[in-house]
C-alpha cells in the first residue's frame, strides 16, 4: 500500500516537501474523476511521487509529461490531468483527448484561476464542465462538494471537462 510505503520516509525526512510529495492524500482530489482499469492517463508536471504511483496502480497506462514536453506527446488519452496550475491551454489538450475523454484541472482558489479556466474550456468547445470545491485544498483533499452546495464554500476547485 502506498500509504505504508511513504509514511516512514515522511517521518524520517520531516519536511513540508516530503509531506507534499509523498502523502497518500494527494490522490483524494481525483476521486470524482473515476479513474480505473482501461484508462489511458496523461498527467502534466506532477509534483507528487505518491500520486503518480497511485495512478499507475489504478489506470492501465500512465504517461508523465513535463510542462515543456506536453506538445511533444504523441497519441490520445481518455484522461488528462493538470494539478495546481494551468500548464497548457484546454484547446491544445483537447486535441490529445479521445472522443469521450476528460480534461481535469485542480486549481488553488488563492490564484483565482477557476473562472478563467472555465472560460477557456468553453472556448475550446467543452460542453460538459463539472465543478467541485475541494477542502481544505487540492493537495490534501478530505472533503469534496458540488460547487453549488451551500455548506461547502471554502477550498480549491476541481474542474472536469468533457
Amino acid at each position: 500500500m502506498i500509504q505504508e510505503k511513504y509514511n516512514r520516509r515522511i517521518f524520517d525526512e520531516g519536511t513540508i516537501e516530503a509531506i507534499e510529495n509523498l502523502s497518500h492524500l494527494r490522490s483524494n482530489v481525483l476521486s470524482p474523476v473515476g479513474i480505473g482499469k482501461g484508462d489511458k492517463v496523461l498527467i502534466i508536471d506532477p509534483d507528487s511521487d505518491a500520486l503518480v504511483e497511485w495512478l499507475k496502480e489504478v489506470a492501465t497506462d500512465v504517461t508523465v509529461a513535463t510542462e515543456d514536453a506536453v506538445r511533444d506527446i504523441k497519441g490520445t488519452f481518455n484522461i488528462i490531468i493538470n494539478l495546481g496550475h494551468l500548464t497548457e491551454t484546454p484547446s491544445v489538450l483537447k486535441q490529445m483527448l479521445s472522443a469521450e475523454g476528460k480534461l481535469v484541472y485542480a486549481l488553488p482558489e488563492k490564484l483565482r484561476m477557476a473562472d478563467f479556466t472555465k472560460r477557456l474550456l468553453k472556448e475550446a468547445g467543452f460542453k460538459d464542465i463539472t465543478t467541485y470545491r475541494v477542502s481544505p485544498d487540492y493537495m490534501f483533499t478530505t472533503e469534496i462538494y458540488s460547487e453549488d452546495y451551500i455548506g461547502g464554500g471554502a477550498g480549491d476547485y476541481l474542474l472536469i471537462a468533457k
